[in-house]
C-alpha cells in the first residue's frame, strides 16, 4: 500500500497572522501619511512638503494666556503673553502641532484650542498635555487671527505672503 504523502503547506497559521498583521501595520501607516497630505480647507490631496509649526498653550506668571513657539520640546523666547507671529508663503502646506502644557489648577481644569477661520483651522479643546495636529493649504495672502476660543486674549497673527 502506498500513501501519498502532502506536502506540508508554506503558509502556516502563524505565518497567515504575522502577514495580515505587517499588511494591518502597512495600511495604518499609510493612511496617517496620507491624510498629513489632506488639508481642512481642500477637497482634494496636497502633494507637497510641509511647513510645521509648534505651537504651546501656555499660562505666564503674571496669568496671561498666550501660546508659544516650541521645537524639539524646548520653548523659543516670547514676550511676556505675546503670542509669536507666523509667516508662510502662499501654497504652502502647513502643519500646526499645538499642546497644552498649561498645568491644571485644582478648581479649574485648563483647555486650550487653536482656530483659524479663514482656513477652517479648528483644533478641539485640549486638556493638560494633550496635542494635536492640523494640516491646511495657505491659499489666500494676508494677515489673519489665529486665537483660542475658550481664553479671547490667547491670539496671535499669521502672515500668508505671495
Amino acid at each position: 500500500m502506498n500513501k501519498i504523502k502532502k506536502k506540508p503547506s508554506r503558509l502556516s497559521r502563524a505565518n497567515i497572522i504575522s502577514i495580515s498583521v505587517v499588511t494591518g501595520v502597512i495600511i495604518l501607516i499609510g493612511s496617517i501619511a496620507l491624510n498629513s497630505f489632506h488639508p481642512v480647507n481642500s477637497d482634494s490631496f496636497v502633494f507637497a512638503p510641509t511647513t510645521n509649526i509648534f505651537l504651546k498653550g501656555v499660562q505666564d506668571s503674571q496669568g496671561s494666556y498666550h501660546y508659544q513657539h516650541a521645537k524639539g520640546g524646548k520653548s523659543t523666547p516670547s514676550t511676556t503673553g505675546t503670542s509669536p507671529p507666523i509667516k508662510v508663503s502662499k501654497g504652502n502646506l502647513v502643519q500646526i502641532h499645538l499642546i497644552n502644557e498649561d498645568r491644571n489648577e485644582s478648581n479649574n481644569p485648563s483647555k486650550h484650542n487653536l482656530n483659524i477661520d479663514e482656513f477652517n483651522v479648528h483644533i478641539k479643546d485640549l486638556g493638560y498635555f494633550q496635542s494635536e495636529s492640523i494640516t491646511f493649504l495657505a491659499d489666500k495672502t494676508g494677515t489673519f487671527d489665529y486665537y483660542c476660543s475658550i481664553h479671547l486674549d490667547m491670539k496671535g497673527t499669521i502672515t500668508v505672503t505671495e
